[in-house]
């Protein structure tokens, strides 16, 4: 029984430890330099075995709002380890420079993190939508593409493929766009990466980072998210080239605005955007079936040495010197550049032969793309001549199939001259033999030649008791130990999270009076935006502290799911500060006053939830 309870408590210690020394944080702000008008995204990673959702700062001057996450998985060892990553827009309500403390999800934490905020439009005009990073709505004037689709079908949101033919070679290596196209007036969240739907192909990674651009199709304004990778089929035939692509998407209905009790106060352009009915949901766009026909490799006049290179090489060798001494070795260097399938490139080098002793090349390739369609791939052989004179390294082949010809190509190095001396090098003589130690020479002279030589002469430790352990008198602390220290552990963890509650519930109360004395002020100034955000701010600290979630986790699908008709005004409120952030515009004829009184009277109906 007490071994029973050893192993428990032990197992519960490795696998506490285990997991808290797997787990980790990374935070990353992108851009980092905006304007008051603008919002950045913060990606918080989060990797354990047991994925908690990150607690985020309470920063004076900046909202966070969810907009997305993304999750793998990999096993190592038979032990299952998540990667999750929970992608927020990030806006701001004041100009100025803010730091952001380390974000924590469990027991790790990530390191701090920089904003600055400028005034104006002065901020980064140029970004690329990561993962889960919002897309704005585009501000279109006059827009061209190229290789954009004919026709969108009058889709919100689609997927387009480009590619520069449509037959291929088995292993030929192309050049591919992936292309997501998003209306104006709606804005959407990567949920991952685009991938390949079909096994008669293969891709290469693609980038973090996707280009942004804007686009006319069928006279209508889109936002473009580009990927540029390599594609290569792996099996002949006639294919479809199909990816899928998941997002997140909300569409704004400015015609389905709810009526209003308060009457004309609410005939306002302003208020058409407010109070459009938005809807949230998953999709997966799809590209649209681009056909493409694989021929097979032809089997006439291919090369004994052909290894699957396909496209454009040249090889070239150049040895690191000209002269050498007999038994000493020369690296030759063998150069493969060009454009093609590199990871089929490969070469044997230069054979064994009378005059020379060769080794099997190592190899690195550097590409000079992102897609690694074109590069250098090196391959370094060690070459030993075995007798002097002027020699000859013989020419390398190489082989490889032209896509663009439709034939085999097969190219040398030239040969290179090799100036070879008798000098003082010789593999064969070895250092200086290791001497016997006296001791064990002394050892061994007691003991006859034919007699078992002796594996230790001299005695070991001795010890005075043979006793079991099990019966020493500090074996039972022993097995108390690891329990004791177990209670003090969880007791520990519990006082800490009541503080911690604590700490998070005072922090809640100043960033509500902060949040209702911003909007005051904003609405003693007509300082729409940033009133209708302050006063979300507000609404969203005291829902999280009734519902005991984080303030961002307050989004209008929670409250639609929680409040139901009861949360009509606050949803009225959530959606112009939405709209706020994303249209950056005000009216003078909006009465802060009513809006502020509507902010207090909910706060107030609030402490009897």
């Amino acid at each position: 029984m007490t071994r029973i309870i050893i192993a428990i408590a032990l197992g519960l210690t490795f696998a506490t430890s285990t997991r808290a020394a797997t787990a980790s944080v990374n935070a990353t702000l992108e851009p980092t330099r905006i304007s008051l008008d603008e919002a950045t995204e913060l990606t918080v990673s989060v990797q354990a075995n047991h994925i908690v959702e990150p607690e985020l700062p309470n920063v004076d001057g900046l909202e966070f709002a969810l907009v997305g996450k993304s999750s793998s998985f990999q096993s190592i060892n038979g032990a299952v380890a998540a990667n999750v990553s929970f992608h927020y827009q990030v806006t701001a309500t004041k100009v100025g420079t803010f730091n952001i403390p380390a974000i924590k999800a469990g027991a790790a934490a990530s390191k701090p993190l920089q904003l600055q905020v400028v005034g104006g439009n002065s901020g980064a005009s140029q970004r690329s939508p990561s993962l889960g990073r919002a897309l704005p709505p585009p501000n279109v004037n006059s827009l061209s593409g190229n290789d954009s689709p004919e026709s969108a079908n009058g889709q919100p949101a689609f997927l387009h493929v480009v590619t520069p033919k449509q037959e291929l070679y088995v292993g030929e290596v192309v050049p591919v766009q992936i292309k997501a196209y998003f209306r104006r007036g709606m804005s959407a969240s990567l949920n991952g990466l685009p991938v390949l739907s079909s096994d008669a192909f293969t891709m290469s990674k693609l980038p973090k980072q996707p280009e942004q651009s804007q686009e006319m199709v069928e006279g209508r304004p889109y936002t473009v998210v580009t990927w540029t990778t390599a594609l290569a089929p792996v099996k002949a035939g006639d294919y479809t080239l199909n990816l899928e692509l998941p997002v997140m998407v909300r569409v704004q209905d400015r015609s389905a605005r709810r009526a209003s009790p308060l009457g004309s106060m609410f005939d306002d352009s302003f208020f058409d955007d407010f109070f459009g009915r938005v809807s949230e949901k998953p999709i997966t766009l799809k590209t649209d079936l681009t056909a493409i026909k694989v021929l097979p490799l032809p089997t006439t006049d291919r090369p004994g040495d052909f290894s699957g290179a396909v496209g454009t090489f040249e090889i070239r060798a150049e040895p690191t010197s000209t002269s050498a001494s007999v038994g000493e070795p020369v690296a030759l260097k063998l150069t493969v550049s060009g454009t093609g399938n590199f990871d089929r490139v490969t070469t044997a080098g230069v054979k064994d032969d009378a005059g020379f002793k060769t080794y099997k090349p190592s190899m690195r390739f550097e590409p000079a793309d992102n897609a690694g369609l074109q590069g250098e791939k090196i391959f370094e052989q060690a070459i030993v001549p075995q007798s002097a004179g002027d020699i000859q390294i013989p020419a390398v082949a190489f082989s490889y199939f032209d896509p663009e010809a439709r034939k085999y190509v097969t190219q040398e190095t030239e040969a290179i001259s090799l100036n070879v001396t008798q000098g003082s090098f010789n593999p064969a003589v070895s250092s200086s033999p290791v001497s016997t130690p006296p001791a064990a020479t002394a050892a061994q002279t007691k003991v006859g030649a034919d007699e078992l030589q002796p594996n230790a002469v001299e005695a070991g430790k001795f010890v005075s008791s043979l006793k079991p352990v099990v019966f020493r008198p500090w074996y039972p602390f022993a097995v108390a130990a690891p329990l004791v220290l177990l209670g003090v552990g969880l007791w520990l963890a519990n006082r800490r999270e009541r503080s911690r509650s604590k700490a998070n519930h005072a922090a809640n109360e100043i960033a509500l009076r902060e949040s209702l004395d911003r909007m005051d002020r904003a609405s003693q100034t007509g300082a729409v935006t940033t009133f209708f955000i302050s006063a979300r701010h507000a609404l969203q600290e005291r829902l999280a502290q009734i519902w005991h979630v984080p303030p961002h986790a307050v989004t209008v699908p929670e409250i639609n799911a929680r409040l139901q008709d009861a949360g009509a005004e606050i949803r009225a409120i959530f959606q112009a500060a939405d709209q706020a952030a994303y249209a950056g515009h005000g009216s003078a004829s909006v009465d802060l006053s009513h809006w502020r009184q509507v902010v207090h009277d909910q706060l107030k109906r609030m402490e009897n939830l």
